[in-house]
């Protein structure tokens, strides 16, 4: 046996060869002891014997936000939800989604013994072991296809197919069940010879990745060591351009035309196109958003901040404060400028951009402050990382919406 829990609830199993791929849930360091439970002489009535072999496992706050990368939010679950309905050809809905929801956010996974039976034909190991933990109630209805027996249990059938994430990521919504370990134990069947651990490879696949291509190669060496440091737990789903050899898009022209070559050339892969928030990158940003961009690739520009509404600049009539944003807001701006003997931050005005109507400004200094943040191996206790968060949240919001829109439409022509 193979199975996928959150604590003891167990939300997916199989056997022998037949199982599903639930790596992409994890990392490469999540490889550890996890418990497995074994039936005894007097199974079920006593509690099942437990033995640590190796597994994966994450805490389901973790598991959480990887799910959403997936595509495993709360509007794509009701989609697939609302879905499975017109799949079993039910006309009555046994339990809006809103109820479901609100049942499983009021699960305590904690509570849950583990103690399961086996044998079930379909949808009785729902109505037997899960819905009253669930607090739910299952009706009887009628189905319009006559092979199907008058008294099948509609929501029971539903919820074993609703899907192991489907059902982690609504289990995710109660605070209680967040620091719990999603664990996937697959020892048994390496054991047994039906499969080596090689078959068991965390971490997401190249589809399910995301390409993220900026202006330049420093923006990108920082949001990727931002991203390692900040957001470890998701980093693997990032990729950034091979700078070894030389950043090739240097600039937003450079920049704009990739993106011209790749939704020519119709690319299937994840890609984010992160503008600068300055003058350049809101200009060519309106003429990318012009294109016909598909689903699977969005441009978006760094997030304006009322931090750059009264910045220090110079320029010909001198020093002042002024509102950078759109202006002459690079990646650099968004990183602690106060921290330790750093320079005091300025920007200097310079050319005007004729697309934008304004000038366009560089923070001085900037390659001191990049190279003070990319020579961290963890963040200081002082170092301020808000700004960097807010540009983080940024790029993995724009990322969800492309999973969530690819998982929403993969449920209509599945």
């Amino acid at each position: 046996m193979i199975s996928l829990a959150l604590g003891k609830l167990e939300v997916d199993w199989g056997k022998n060869s037949f199982y599903s791929d639930h790596g992409a849930l994890f990392q490469s360091n999540d490889f550890k002891p996890i418990p497995y439970y074994y039936a005894g002489d007097k199974w079920p009535e006593d509690d099942p014997i437990v033995e640590m072999e190796e597994g994966l496992a994450k805490p389901l706050c973790q598991v959480k936000d990887r799910l959403e990368l997936l595509g495993y939010t709360l509007k794509s679950i009701e989609h697939s939800y609302e879905k499975l309905h017109q799949f079993h050809d039910m006309e009555e809905h046994p339990i809006p989604f809103s109820e479901l929801k609100d049942a499983l956010f009021k699960v305590d996974v904690s509570t849950v013994n583990g103690n399961y039976g086996d044998d079930f034909g379909p949808g009785e190991f729902v109505r037997e072991e899960i819905l009253e933990r669930l607090a739910l109630i299952s009706e009887q209805h009628h189905y319009h296809n006559s092979d199907l027996k008058p008294d099948h249990w509609e929501i029971d059938l539903l919820l074993e197919n609703f899907g192991a994430n489907n059902g982690l990521r609504l289990l995710a919504e109660n605070p209680l069940n967040l620091q719990l370990d999603v664990s996937w134990g697959f020892t048994p069947l390496i054991e047994s010879g039906w499969a080596t651990k090689e078959n068991f490879t965390p971490g997401p696949s190249e589809m399910q990745r995301f390409l993220i291509v900026t202006e330049g190669s420093s923006d990108a060496k920082i949001i990727q060591k931002a991203l390692e440091l900040l957001r470890p737990h998701v980093s693997d789903f990032f990729k950034f351009v091979d700078m070894e050899e030389g950043y090739p898009f240097s600039g937003t022209g450079n920049l704009f035309r990739f993106t011209q070559g790749l939704v020519s050339i119709g690319i299937q892969n994840n890609v984010i196109i992160l503008y600068d928030n300055d003058a350049e990158g809101v200009a060519k940003l309106a003429k990318t958003l012009e294109l016909n961009l598909p689903i699977n690739l969005r441009a978006i520009k760094l997030p304006q901040l009322a931090d750059f509404e009264k910045f220090p600049t110079e320029g010909p009539t001198g020093e002042s404060e002024a509102n950078i944003n759109r202006k002459a807001a690079s990646i650099e701006c968004y990183l602690d400028l106060a921290f330790g003997n750093l320079p005091s931050p300025i920007v200097r005005w310079s050319s005007y951009n004729s697309e934008a109507n304004c000038y366009q400004g560089e923070l001085l200094h900037k390659t001191q402050y990049m190279r003070t943040f990319l020579s961290f191996d963890e963040i200081p206790h002082n170092y301020d990382i808000s700004k960097l968060n807010q540009v983080l949240e940024s790029i993995l919001n724009e990322c969800i919406r492309i999973a969530e829109t690819k998982q929403i439409e993969s449920v209509v022509t599945r």
